[in-house]
């Protein structure tokens, strides 16, 4: 059996931070409802408010046809026949579909999820299905053209597409060709060792990437094939059959932009004035809308009636906005502010999962849940991860270490160690020897000064030359040692490239195919096995 320990990474958006430590002002202030105590409670109000959201056999409709083309297993069809039963709820998270799958943390959100749902269920013995949301309207290609291998030979090597879109446009329109899919197979079977997996993993991922014409279609696949068994249902935000659906919640934000403006500052204001940080930034006359123009998506700018870009190049009335809704919704995408109204509206919300920094933004949309007649769901914080190999663990063991010395006080640790090793104390000895040099060259000089005044300058040059000898002889002495226990260094380098690379929480920066490589396909498999919580825990999970 797993033992589960914990690893303490600090939660570094403070609004999150007291969202799970349930502070009461800040539940109240900020939030609607919390995962300690009123599940029952969003339950009624999910039920109540059926008639304001989509109709759900035409969602469901739109999202089989999508699961039949990236995701066609039989758990995930029948989710969403499970979705149609006027009892049933979603458990609901995203994240922009990367290069090969995105970091590690794309893989544990959906984990998250589906752990998170299955709990719910279970406590409230209703449906409830679970919902990743690929976004893949978003434009921000840099963001998700890249990821990163450890190789044993080289540390930390990135993987990238070479070649990105001129313009704005969606990361699901923008095609990807096959030489560059082959390019990062090569790439790949480069970096990575060896192993008996090696080989089927490649051919999986080149089949996978030759199907696929967008970075979100390949990550789409990556995550049914990993996840589709398990009942999660996946969804691409770019879609345009989904854009039908969405169609009125674009038209009724429009109708009502001047009260969701107010809206959005009035959460704002509230949160300044309490001294918590903006986490997403906008203009004030924003619309928080994107209309597609020749291909490229634009923000709408809202300001004395008229829809604009911010040169106003492009002008809108509220009527021919309102009418393009009608006829062409698929030219409408919304942000960040607006994509969680978005969500509510098309699902039977009961949580949502999300990390630090979406908790933290997701405060700034409770007034505007309100404006529209909505109420923000639960927020349920992602469950998060460090994979521990077992060779890792035998250096920790060796050297006496916890993850989390590698991770928060990695140079102190190695440094310490390094002293040990030296028998010579040769710190100590050269610490001596300068304040021996130091006290016999503060009397000489003092002498000089009194009796042969024009001496003084020279002597202090001279003075400071014999001790910058004895510094450089001090610091060959230290690499020296190093030197000598360069294999020792090397273990210590390889433990934080591999439990806390760039600086950063694994997850953050490593993709899975460094897992599926070295176990197989079912490496994750450990994970599903984790305990549901909410608290923003770090868990270690030992390989």
């Amino acid at each position: 059996m797993t033992t589960w320990d914990t690893l303490p990474v600090p939660v570094s958006q403070q609004l999150a931070k007291l969202y799970i430590e349930r502070d009461p002002v800040v539940v109240e202030q900020f939030y609607e409802f919390h995962p300690d105590e009123d599940w029952h409670k969003r339950v009624s109000w999910v039920d109540e408010a059926a008639h304001m959201r989509a109709d759900r056999f035409e969602l469901v409709n739109v999202l089989m046809q999508y699961q039949q083309k990236v995701n066609n297993h039989p758990e995930a069809i029948r989710s969403l026949e499970r979705l149609q039963d006027s009892q049933a709820l979603v458990v609901v998270g995203g994240q922009q579909g990367g290069l090969l799958g995105g970091p590690l943390l794309v893989v544990y959100k959906a984990i998250s999820i589906i752990r998170m749902a299955q709990e719910a269920e279970q406590r409230l013995e209703r449906p409830v299905i679970p919902v990743f949301w690929l976004a893949g309207e978003d434009h921000d290609f840099d963001e998700v053209n890249h990821t990163y291998m450890l190789s044993s030979q080289s540390g930390i090597q990135r993987i990238r597409l070479e070649h990105s879109p001129s313009g704005r446009q969606p990361v699901s329109h923008y095609h990807v060709d096959e030489s560059e899919w082959d390019a990062v197979i090569g790439q790949l079977e480069e970096l990575l060792p060896t192993t008996e997996f090696k080989a089927p993993m490649l051919e999986r991922y080149r089949m996978v990437m030759q199907e696929s014409s967008s970075l979100t279609e390949a990550c789409a696949r990556l995550l049914g094939y990993m996840f589709g068994e398990m009942g999660l249902v996946l969804l691409d935000s770019a879609d345009e059959q989904l854009r039908a659906v969405e169609g009125p919640l674009f038209k009724s934000i429009i109708q009502q932009q001047d009260a969701l403006q107010q809206a959005y500052a009035q959460s704002e204001q509230r949160m300044k004035s309490a001294g918590y940080p903006i986490q997403a930034e906008h203009a004030e006359e924003s619309a928080n809308l994107f209309v597609m123009e020749q291909g490229e998506r634009v923000l709408l700018m809202h300001q004395d009636g008229v829809f604009a870009d911010r040169k106003r190049t492009i002008t809108y009335s509220q009527a021919q906005l309102e009418q393009l809704t009608e006829q062409h919704p698929e030219r409408f995408s919304n942000n960040v502010m607006t994509r969680p109204l978005m969500q509510e509206y098309l699902f039977p919300v009961l949580a949502t999962v999300l990390g630090a920094g979406e908790i933290a933004y997701w405060a700034q949309t409770k007034d505007a849940f309100c404006a529209i007649g909505m109420k923000m769901p639960i927020i349920w914080p992602r469950m998060a991860f460090t994979c521990v190999e077992g060779t890792l663990q035998k250096l920790l063991n060796k050297y006496e270490l916890q993850v989390e010395h590698i991770c928060n006080q990695y140079e102190a640790k190695r440094d310490e160690w390094l002293l040990s090793q030296d028998e010579l104390k040769l710190d100590d000895r050269f610490a001596q020897l300068r304040g021996d040099v130091e006290h016999q060259y503060a009397e000489l000089l003092s002498v000089l000064n009194q009796s042969l005044p024009t001496l003084g300058k020279l002597g202090d040059m001279n003075r400071d030359k014999v001790l910058e000898q004895i510094d450089y002889l001090h610091n060959r002495a230290q690499d020296a040692l190093k030197k000598q226990h360069e294999s020792g260094l090397r273990q210590w380098e390889r433990l934080k490239l591999a439990l806390w690379p760039l600086d950063r929480p694994q997850e953050r920066v490593f993709n899975m195919a460094l897992y599926e490589n070295r176990y197989g396909t079912d490496w994750y498999k450990v994970i599903m096995d984790a305990p549901v919580v909410w608290q923003g825990e770090h868990r270690l999970v030992p390989m």
